[in-house]
């Protein structure tokens, strides 16, 4: 009896014992994850916070550049680029390759696009593609231009799928491809680009790329005449028939 009262008060205090050691590995535990969890908070509010600031910094000098206040959004623009921001980086580009609110200097306009460019920030890639179509720091290089509108034109940026859309339709650092060039003028013209609109209206009036479609060269040219695109206008004009009314004719012509 005695024995077993003895074996049964071991097994008592062993498991107070463990249980008290297990709850100081828990709360310690409980202490290591309490940290993480508020140091990612902080840190996610220091984040936001640091993206608000780092928003209302270039809305600021995006205000300034359309005041015609270059260099004040120069003075803006340049820390944020510095700190790495693409959208920064490529708009201080812009100055530099335009001189507005400093020396025109086509190297540091291509130093910023480039970074830009390595972020994958489309507008950037656009930019360097400029550069390199028309050798402005860089020696002229087709090909390179090519590879910088099409890395921004599937981001969906506009204005490098319409200037892809020339270069495949000129033959110029790629072969020449009609089929490929609508394709990238379609995509263009989808967004609104009335430049590509007007151009895909010509190609399916000439079934160029596109099958021929009178209906559909209405159409493009009519969205980019409504823009008042000159000669979508006139493209507009030539196009619908003469003297034809009524059921003869298409509705676009009677607008």
């Amino acid at each position: 009896m005695l024995n077993s009262w003895l074996l049964n008060s071991w097994l008592l205090n062993s498991c107070l014992l463990h249980w008290r050691i297990n709850k100081k590995k828990l709360s310690a535990w409980l202490g290591v994850i309490s940290f993480a969890f508020f140091s990612t908070l902080a840190l996610g509010q220091d984040t936001a916070v640091e993206a608000d600031v780092t928003q209302a910094a270039l809305a600021a000098a995006t205000q300034a550049y359309t005041d015609g206040d270059f260099l004040s959004a120069y003075s803006r623009w340049r820390p944020l680029a510095e700190a790495g921001n693409p959208e920064a980086m490529t708009n201080v580009g812009i100055l530099a390759r335009y001189g507005l609110g400093v020396v025109q200097d086509f190297a540091e306009a291509l130093r910023w696009y480039q970074q830009a460019a390595n972020q994958r920030y489309a507008r950037g890639q656009f930019q360097l593609g400029l550069m390199y179509e028309y050798g402005l720091g860089v020696l002229q290089s087709d090909t390179d231009a090519v590879r910088w509108y099409q890395a921004s034109a599937v981001q969906g940026y506009v204005r490098a799928q319409f200037a892809l859309g020339a270069l495949f339709a000129q033959g110029r650092g790629v072969p020449k491809n009609v089929e490929e060039a609508a394709r990238w003028y379609r995509l263009a013209a989808e967004q609104g680009d009335a430049n590509a609109q007007n151009i895909l209206g010509r190609l399916y009036a000439v079934g160029e790329g596109v099958p021929l479609d009178a209906a559909q060269a209405l159409h493009w040219y009519a969205l980019a005449a409504q823009q008042g695109h000159a000669d979508a206008q006139e493209n507009l004009r030539a196009a619908c028939p003469v003297g034809a009314v009524g059921a003869g004719q298409p509705a676009i012509c009677e607008q």
